[in-house]
């Protein structure tokens, strides 16, 4: 049983719905019925009723409810008393990025003595991470259209998304793709070709194009042979084979550690805003601010 099925239930039972929780939770609602389903298996009895009104608790779905929050609650607490024993850390969660990684070196080049706890994973991950008190601040990138959903979302959490700037969509390709020697890429090319991609997430770049040219590109019909949350495998797929990954245009050339190239996604709206999550109130560390100076200037 995992912390993240606990979670969904809790989510899922104060929701009502399947829908309301999926947005509550920044994933979609195939997504929440999945780690339900795969709970309810593991406990041998349903949790749920499903009625016309929603979703409703069965008599065990009401005593597995109490034990989960006790759960959730130990494992927070057991989390920050471990934070409020480190001193002099700094951390932060972000999208998987080289780019990041490479300027959280840069980070601890010019702060040794400090302790950096970096966390990567998908938006409802970065924000959750921020509001329990793990990471300081979490670092990613929203669609135009889905900005003022995203911010409205967070604010319940008592977090605030601060804007650093607006970035072209791209793909990354690698030497073996036949567009290697291209600048930039239409959204019907998008169609025609195979790509690794992370993991279930309703902000994902698959979704944050489907809203920045709405029709033209749609989760389901990208052809995806790759699924994982590993940067290592997705770096050598790009460098070993023709398959493309979908992306922010976030490169440096200080920091360009493989032959891998970003081509522009065309279109006027294909930008997306990246930004920082922090807790509504919190005053920054000064090595919270030196990055954020670092990954404005790239």
């Amino acid at each position: 049983m995992e912390l993240k099925q606990l979670k969904f239930f809790m989510v899922a039972s104060d929701c009502g719905s399947l829908s309301k929780a999926a947005t509550k939770l920044y994933t979609s609602q195939p997504n929440v019925s999945k780690v339900i389903k795969s709970l309810e298996k593991e406990l041998g009895s349903p949790l749920f009723e499903r009625t016309s009104r929603g979703l409703r608790l069965t008599p065990y779905g009401k005593s597995i409810y109490g034990y989960a929050e006790n759960v959730l609650k130990n494992a927070s607490l057991i989390v920050n008393a471990e934070l409020v024993e480190k001193h002099n850390t700094f951390n932060v969660s972000t999208y998987p990025s080289n780019i990041i990684a490479m300027l959280l070196v840069e980070l601890y080049r010019n702060n040794p003595d400090i302790t950096i706890e970096h966390h990567q994973g998908t938006v409802e991950e970065i924000t959750a991470n921020v509001a329990q008190g793990i990471s300081e601040l979490g670092i990613l990138y929203v669609s135009k259209k889905q900005l003022t959903a995203f911010k409205h979302i967070i604010s319940h959490k008592k977090l605030k998304f601060i804007e650093i700037g607006k970035k072209e969509a791209c793909i990354y390709v690698g030497p073996n793709s036949p567009l290697y020697s291209r600048e930039s890429i239409s959204f019907e090319e998008l169609y025609g070709l195979r790509f690794v991609r992370g993991l279930s997430d309703f902000f994902s770049m698959e979704h944050h194009l489907e809203q920045v040219n709405v029709g033209a590109v749609s989760p389901e019909k990208l052809h995806s042979t790759v699924y994982t949350n590993s940067e290592h495998f997705t770096t050598n797929l790009l460098l070993k084979t023709d398959l493309a990954e979908l992306g922010i245009n976030l490169s440096y050339p200080k920091y360009q550690q493989y032959d891998i190239k970003n081509l522009r996604i065309e279109g006027e709206d294909s930008y997306l805003t990246l930004g920082y999550v922090i807790e509504k109130g919190h005053v920054l560390t000064n090595t919270a601010k030196e990055l954020i100076v670092h990954l404005k200037n790239i």
